[in-house]
């Protein structure tokens, strides 16, 4: 859903804090930091999968559900797959499924409420996301082109990404004209960008992604999951969600972990293998998302 005003407020301070951190402590502790936002409230948002596709079948027959649930498992392991083998199509697919995730999550229930047409809200939802990756890798542009040769062996000019973000700043800006989107609001969304870009140029590349993915998209998904299981938001049923979001939670970081050490793999491979984890949850849980109807 798009950010209430209370939380949009909450989001803000919380940039400014990691703006002003950025200057106090060096690139490893934030990077420290990165991973602890990820490993914990990141992945937690994506762990009740299981639970919002059970509320979303429970009139359905058992079988029905059965193979919902063996669909989802071989999303999970063809975006590994995918992106383990193919590292050049994984990544190009991480990155597309990722922004659109973003977006819907940040736009959709907005758009749904102006009911706005599907193909356009789609659109939109993509121009935003990508958005937000454009705008994080031309600020740490020298960083990025490293991670992604090193991810798949592409290499891309400072102004291929340049006009990338370029492209998709006025693709948004478009998209928003046509869309039922009051020029208030997409002047406070704008003002957001602001604030992340500066927060993208005063921290690592982790901890930006990371400040981003967790409390501009991870908290507010937590929030629609929790309204959309319980039908309201309660110390209760925040309770309940954590519980039930546990066992899945432990079960992605055992895995992770694991693989990691188990099959000894070398420190240098370790973003790698950290971003073919993430592609192998992101594909399966956007699709899951998807079906949803948040309100």
């Amino acid at each position: 859903m798009i950010l209430k005003a209370k939380y949009y407020q909450v989001s803000i301070s919380i940039t400014i804090a990691l703006i002003l951190l950025g200057y106090l402590v060096n690139a490893s502790v934030q990077d420290f930091l990165g991973l602890f936002l990820i490993f914990s409230a990141g992945l937690i948002h994506g762990a009740n999968d299981i639970q919002l596709i059970q509320k979303k079948y429970r009139n359905t027959h058992f079988n029905f559900f059965l193979i919902l649930i063996a669909l989802y498992l071989t999303v999970v392991l063809l975006g590994g797959f995918l992106f383990f083998y193919f590292p050049k199509f994984g990544l190009f697919f991480f990155i597309l499924f990722s922004g659109f995730h973003f977006g819907e999550q940040h736009w959709s229930s907005f758009l749904n409420q102006q009911k706005a047409s599907m193909f356009l809200n789609k659109i939109g939802f993509t121009f935003y996301g990508l958005l937000i990756f454009s705008l994080l890798f031309i600020i740490h542009i020298e960083e990025v082109k490293i991670l992604i040769h090193q991810i798949s062996g592409l290499t891309f000019t400072v102004n291929f990404f340049y006009w990338s973000t370029l492209i998709l700043g006025i693709g948004f800006s478009v998209s928003a004209f046509f869309l039922p989107i009051d020029f208030r609001l997409f002047v406070k969304e704008s003002l957001a960008l602001v604030f992340l870009c500066i927060l993208f140029a005063n921290t690592s590349l982790l901890l930006s992604f990371s400040a981003y993915f967790v409390f501009w998209h991870s908290i507010p998904s937590i929030n629609d999951q929790i309204l959309y299981l319980n039908d309201e938001m309660s110390t209760t049923s925040l309770k309940k969600y954590f519980k039930s979001s546990f066992i899945y939670w432990i079960m992605s970081l055992l895995g992770l972990f694991v693989f990691y050490f188990y099959f000894d793999i070398d420190s240098d491979y370790f973003i790698p293998l950290f971003f073919t984890f993430l592609a192998a949850i992101t594909f399966p849980h956007t699709i899951v998302m998807g079906m949803l109807d948040f309100e």
